[in-house]
């Protein structure tokens, strides 16, 4: 099979609809004042243009616009060729075709995402709009690659998106993208990415001095799931009307199911004796990707994440304090007394 490794090729760092509530959102924008929009680069359309002169030239141009997008000058023949032999693939134009066609308008998604730094500049006051969001097609077919950085950014001034992994339900056909398991599609739609940006920011900007639990040694399931609850906890703040299965990154089948099955996750990590194992091994299936957890059938994955969420979900309205101070919190242990975290049998 082809590989096309766009992120190789070009990138050289390292709409989504909600009309329902799109009055909400304008209201909110004017509301506090803000003055600027969040504003997409869109490399995937630039790249994928189809110029009247010579292509050559054009690429050229466009080099000296998305000087970041280059990996190497174009004066280097070998690297020109590799470029444009990419553009005159099939695989390639076709994939462009379904992305462009699916991403033809980014205007809510701005808006959405604007709104969300409206929010967040509230609890950061150092927050700023970021300015180079490029939106690009990362032509991955290494789904683990495509999947951990389907966003991404390598400071506070140089973001990507790629739009045609989160066009997968409909790219399943294209050869390029053959290799997606269907569980990890189920997600990669345009309705999660706000979600997984702001994430994304806020575990590399604002709160990047604060190492995630998952990285250090002896770190328990406990200080895992916390972690990501305080995370999905603050997202959700910031896209308030964004459902939980969003934020979670579930699908409306997976979401009934930790709902309906929250007394037998909880039971399963207690009886097992993980809430407090430090050997990663051992709980990593309860917050892993993968077509589902180990050791509790019909169940998504990362069921341990969602415990996570509803202790810091408790925590914070029996504590009333602000999420600057929950971040400061380091023991996972309090977080859990406090929150008289017990779900209903």
């Amino acid at each position: 099979m082809k590989k096309y490794f766009l992120v190789l090729v070009l990138f050289s760092a390292l709409l989504f609809s909600c009309n329902k509530d799109d009055k909400g959102l304008k209201k909110f924008y004017n509301d506090n004042n803000v003055e600027e929009q969040i504003k997409f680069k869109r490399f995937d359309v630039a790249l994928f243009a189809k110029p009247e002169g010579s292509l050559q030239e054009y690429l050229l141009k466009l080099q000296k616009d998305y000087p970041d997008m280059f990996a190497n000058p174009l004066s280097n023949e070998a690297y020109l060729n590799e470029i444009l032999t990419l553009l005159n693939d099939t695989d390639v134009q076709n994939a462009v075709s379904v992305e462009q066609m699916e991403f033809a308008d980014l205007t809510n998604l701005s808006l959405e995402l604007t709104s969300a730094f409206a929010r967040l500049k509230e609890i950061d006051p150092k927050t700023t709009l970021p300015k180079n969001v490029y939106t690009m097609m990362l032509l991955s077919p290494e789904y683990s690659y495509g999947y951990e950085n389907r966003v991404y950014m390598n400071d506070t001034n140089y973001f990507t998106i790629a739009l045609d992994v989160y066009s997968l339900q409909k790219l399943q056909s294209n050869p390029i993208y053959s290799q997606y398991p269907k569980y990890m599609i189920a997600t990669l739609t345009k309705d999660y990415i706000a979600s997984d940006f702001m994430r994304m920011y806020l575990q590399n900007a604002t709160y990047r001095n604060l190492p995630l639990a998952r990285s250090q040694m002896g770190a328990t399931l406990l200080d895992c799931i916390v972690e990501d609850g305080k995370y999905s906890y603050i997202v959700k703040r910031l896209l308030p009307d964004r459902e939980d299965k969003i934020v979670l990154r579930y699908t409306d089948e997976q979401m009934k199911w930790v709902q309906d099955n929250e007394a037998n996750i909880w039971a399963y990590i207690v009886q097992c004796k993980l809430l407090y194992e430090q050997d990663l091994s051992k709980y990593m299936s309860l917050i892993a990707e993968g077509p589902q957890t180990k050791g509790l059938d019909g169940s998504p994955a990362r069921v341990g994440n969602y415990i996570g969420y509803k202790i810091v979900n408790n925590f914070m309205k029996e504590s009333k304090i602000s999420i600057d101070s929950l971040m400061k919190i380091s023991d996972s242990r309090l977080i859990l007394e406090q929150s008289k975290y017990k779900p209903a049998k």
